[in-house]
């Protein structure tokens, strides 16, 4: 099947906003070819979703997505819970100088985990990876209730990590199965649309749950999350069931070899990439919490050895991989690279601002902490809000392109009246404003992923989704090392000084905190510098209003608006990036797949009643017995 584009859709479309008539062509056969090398060798857990698409009914399909709300609205709120618990924990261990690292390697292993996670539910399927998601998830949270040592804690946390991005992306990928190109956009949405409740209960549900045992905090989600998971596997291991025994009667249906599944995962190129991102992502994780991070040689060496995998990773793919993770029909989409840079530089500049917004708003706005955590949840409120909303739009629309681009220049000007309102002068309403409108352009620019999924064969559905994911992950690593660096390193930037492998311009944007607050402080407060930079304690204790709180107000502002700047500089190049995806007529698109069994927007019903309603003797239709 080939994923028809804009220029073959419509010959008037071959203006200067295209891209020539070849090289659209080119990717457009490219996909194509990808979509028939998966029909020839189709991996074995996308042959039982074959079977269980076509097994479903759509009283299967209210049970799946009721369950998954509930799954989706437990993870959420679980997640948002955990890191108030989490400083009790540390705290509890005498270690809660380990809290930032313990944070860094649970956010690296989950992001690490996504493509191994996405390959097992293609190779041994739906059900087996929400089956070890939730076991791991589960075994995490009793571990964390139940530790009396940090080291027990730690590991816990990993497990827990992988748990909970497993069933995130089992989340997403259902999505995918479960509807047509159509609708996808708007489906996506779902799974995330519980935040629209969590995010503002989160809070007053974590403090209830902290005056009784922080450990009570995690184990109250190793109950509830496993419970409401039960419908959902249930109805996925009744309809593979089913669908192995239509399988094994059309003549279909393969018995499980496990040595070739195990070579179908594709083992060299996981162990490439999953070892390769590590590498890269620890030393710049870790970058912002520790100081002496980039005078060790070790570093280097880890992102040198890091980068070379990630690079033999893709050789490897591309010229060896017998069963390869994404093919090269899809390597050369250029809506699938341009729209994850995209996402990569979009979220970058995000997690500059996300991550002092908080600090920034209680120092030098002297907001509450309620206030400013009530601020700080607006992009993702409405985030989901915007994602949403462009899900309907791409519906009736059926073009995707604009709608992204849309929402890029919605993130540009929403950062850009942050930009101005950050200011020193408590103009808080307008800041309020700002937030809504930039997370109203994070939520549209999410349909990114639907077009990375128009862009690529339904069987490459699921790395393609976790590409996605990964994509956010890797903008908020690289986002909170230029973060921490502009705002505190001062060692990174006297390490480039003396290598002299910088141009001195930027110097200016390291350790700006620390320079600001030496030039705004009073002389008899300049000792408290350190201090002041790495204790919100200590910069509130100086009273609002006087001279000394007066310039660590000024410092902050100044050091969050020149942060801020990078990001509105950052997000405008995501823009520029998003004018090169592919505007894909959906409508064509989706009319060349075909969609087996039931699915959202095309569920074949007409189809289905016509096989079971048969007109009788009498004249009068009469229904066959079985389930619709």
């Amino acid at each position: 099947m080939m994923v028809s584009s804009d220029v073959q859709d419509d010959p008037k479309a071959l203006d200067m906003k295209s891209l020539s008539k070849d090289a659209t062509d080119v990717e457009s056969v490219a996909v194509s070819d990808s979509n028939n090398a998966v029909g020839e060798s189709q991996l074995p857990g996308l042959a039982d979703l074959d079977g269980i698409q076509r097994s479903w009914s759509l009283q299967n399909l209210v049970i799946i997505w009721v369950s998954a709300l509930l799954i989706s609205f437990a993870i959420n709120l679980n997640n948002q819970t955990s890191g108030s618990f989490a400083s009790y924990a540390t705290s509890n261990f005498a270690s809660a100088s380990l809290l930032g690292t313990v944070t860094v390697v649970q956010a690296v292993a989950s992001t690490v985990a996504l493509q191994p996670l996405a390959r097992l539910a293609d190779v041994y399927g739906r059900f087996e990876m929400l089956s070890v998601s939730v076991l791991l998830l589960t075994i995490g949270e009793i571990m964390i209730a139940s530790s009396h040592s940090v080291s027990v804690y730690a590991g816990a946390q990993v497990l827990w990590a992988f748990g909970y991005i497993g069933i995130s992306l089992m989340l997403q990928i259902l999505a995918g199965d479960t509807s047509d190109l159509h609708n996808r956009a708007l489906i996506n949405a779902i799974p995330l649309a519980p935040s629209l409740i969590t995010c503002w209960i989160s809070g007053p549900v974590a403090s209830g749950l902290i005056n009784i045992t922080w450990r009570w905090g995690f184990g109250i989600f190793a109950i509830i999350i496993p419970a409401i998971s039960i419908p959902l596997l249930a109805s996925l291991f009744h309809n593979k069931k089913k669908g192995s025994k239509l399988r094994k009667a059309e003549g279909t249906y393969q018995p499980r070899n496990h040595v070739q599944n195990f070579i179908q995962l594709d083992p060299l190129g996981l162990l490439l990439f999953g070892a390769g991102l590590a590498l890269v992502l620890i030393p710049i994780s870790l970058a912002p919490s520790n100081e002496n991070n980039w005078k060790n040689t070790d570093t280097i060496v880890e992102l040198v050895i890091g980068s070379l995998c990630l690079v033999a990773f893709v050789v490897w793919e591309l010229m060896w991989a017998r069963y390869p993770i994404l093919s090269m029909g899809v390597l050369k989409s250029r809506t699938v690279v341009f729209g994850l840079i995209a996402m990569v530089i979009n979220y970058t500049g995000l997690y500059i601002l996300q991550s002092y917004l908080l600090l920034y708003q209680m120092i030098a706005a002297n907001l509450s902490v309620n206030a400013a955590t009530n601020i700080y949840i607006l992009i993702p409120f409405s985030g989901s809000l915007g994602q949403i909303g462009a899900g309907l739009v791409v519906k009736y629309l059926k073009r995707y392109k604009w709608v992204v681009v849309s929402g890029y220049g919605i993130i540009v000007l929403g950062m850009g009246l942050t930009y101005k309102y950050i200011n020193g002068h408590g103009q808080m309403p307008q800041l309020v404003v700002s937030q809504l409108i930039l997370g109203i352009g994070e939520g549209i620019v999410m349909t990114t992923q639907f077009g990375v999924q128009a862009s690529i064969s339904q069987s490459d559905m699921a790395a393609g989704t976790a590409f996605y994911t990964m994509s956010i992950a890797v903008g908020n690593a690289i986002g909170a090392a230029i973060a921490g660096g502009m705002w505190t390193s001062e060692s990174l930037k006297y390490r480039l000084q003396e290598s002299q492998i910088v141009l001195t311009e930027l110097f200016l944007l390291l350790a700006l905190l620390p320079r600001k607050l030496r030039a705004n402080l009073p002389t008899e407060d300049v000792s408290y510098v350190e201090e002041i930079e790495g204790s919100i304690t200590a910069a509130l204790a100086f009273p609002w209003g006087t001279s000394t709180r007066d310039a660590i107000n000024e410092s902050f502002t100044s050091t969050f608006r020149t942060m801020l700047l990078v990001s509105l500089i950052l997000v405008a190049v995501a823009l520029l990036c998003s004018l090169l995806l592919q505007n894909h007529n959906i409508r064509e698109v989706d009319n060349s797949r075909e969609y087996k069994g039931i699915v959202i927007g095309k569920t074949r019903a007409v189809d289905i009643l016509k096989e079971k309603v048969h007109v009788g003797h009498d004249g009068k239709p009469s229904v066959e017995n079985g389930s619709y």
